[in-house]
């Protein structure tokens, strides 16, 4: 989530928020998100909130919680604490089952700029991982990156001839294998954020993509309208 690990009492953490103390206790109770710790851990332990959580909390706010909303500015975007970049083909195995922001750019240069950013809600339970898997397994041609790399793939004239030279040979491949492989052909490398829900991590997309909008393929203000939980 948010690199800063202190630990921060309920009172200190409603005063900072703008809300009641019951509120948020109520609020940690029903939902535990990640961030919120109980100390001891048990019924009428006292809670404590990661400065994470809290920052997530200030920017996106959360059901019960009547906080007034900061923007998401430099400070917010500097303290976000990424995974570590790792090859596509990786990422389905390793992602959170979490909420969160990942992003795409093409490896070989630690320079290299963002391509793609998009945001994964809950997912039912899948998170990241769920929305990274819809990737790897070739079933997101039509919608976010994979409709990006689809775009690009039918593009290139010489990936369209292997393809058909494939066909001829009597291999052709399934709409899911053109998929993997249409992502596959750009050589991509991933890295996320979790969030602590998706509201925050649809703020924190929206933010990115107009920070960064000159190296993307999606734009800002741009909607999926194929996959509504991108």
């Amino acid at each position: 989530m948010l690199k800063d690990a202190q630990l921060l009492s309920l009172d200190v953490a409603a005063s900072q928020l703008g809300v009641d103390t019951k509120d948020l206790r109520s609020y940690l109770r029903k939902q535990r998100p990640k961030g919120a710790v109980q100390i001891p851990n048990k019924p009428g332990g006292n809670w404590h909130l990661h400065a994470s959580l809290l920052q997530q909390l200030q920017f996106a706010g959360a059901p019960g919680i009547d906080a007034p909303l900061r923007p998401i500015d430099d400070a917010i975007l500097g303290a976000l604490e990424w995974s570590e970049w790792i090859p596509f083909d990786q990422a389905a195995e390793e992602a959170p089952v979490l909420p969160g922001v990942y992003v795409f750019r093409e490896r070989g240069d630690e320079q290299n700029p963002p391509r793609y950013i998009g945001q994964a809600g809950e997912r039912n339970g899948k998170g990241l991982r769920g929305r990274l898997k819809l990737y790897s397994s070739g079933k997101g041609a039509t919608s976010g990156l994979g409709r990006y790399a689809m775009n690009l793939a039918l593009a290139d004239a010489a990936w369209l001839t292997q393809l058909a030279h494939e066909a001829e040979s009597g291999r052709p491949e399934s709409v899911e294998h053109m998929a993997r492989r249409a992502i596959d052909r750009l050589n991509l490398a991933v890295r996320w954020v979790p969030c602590v829900h998706r509201k925050a991590a649809m703020l924190l997309e929206a933010e990115l993509v107009k920070r960064h909008c000159s190296t993307l393929w999606n734009s800002p203000g741009e909607e999926d309208q194929d996959s509504p939980e991108k």
